[in-house]
């Protein structure tokens, strides 16, 4: 079955969240055929895939993304450290900040996902030209970031 053709009829908003929909359930399934590793709370999948998406993120970073506490985050980022799955570094320009990024035991527990993303560009790569997912990576990319902009812009008024 191929599973771009549920795709078809989809407008953008549909199709935004069915691809969230299709990677939390890429990720249960993975986690559930992967019970040796830990499994990662639903809010430490999200500072792990922010911290990926952004190199040099600090816990200020992740404070001002998540409007939360700093007590919160840094009691996150702790439980997260203990269990491997994040490293705290110094930041070479300013030694009072401390980067944050994945560790490798992460990033190799995080393997099988990345196979079934390459094989999913790699299948992408069949239909479309390198341009057009060059260019609907950067459709999606600013997409999202507008959507969370908008989240956290004072001057949009909240209903």
């Amino acid at each position: 079955m191929d599973a771009s053709k549920d795709f078809d009829n989809m407008d953008f908003k549909q199709s935004l969240f069915a691809s969230y929909a299709n990677i939390a359930i890429m990720e249960l399934k993975l986690f559930n055929n992967s019970p040796e590793h830990l499994r990662p709370t639903h809010k430490e999948v999200l500072y792990l895939y922010s911290i990926w998406s952004k190199p040099g993120c600090t816990a200020t970073d992740l404070v001002d993304l998540f409007d939360s506490s700093k007590a919160l985050v840094s009691q996150t980022i702790i439980a997260m450290e203990k269990k491997g799955y994040i490293i705290r570094e110094k930041d070479p320009e300013d030694n009072r900040r401390q980067n944050l990024r994945l560790s490798d035991k992460r990033i190799e527990e995080s393997r099988d996902e990345l196979k079934l993303i390459d094989s999913a560009v790699r299948k992408l790569s069949s239909q479309y030209s390198e341009e057009e997912i060059h260019n609907a990576a950067k459709i999606l990319a600013s997409f999202t970031s507008n959507m969370v902009h908008e989240t956290v812009d004072p001057k949009i008024k909240k209903h």
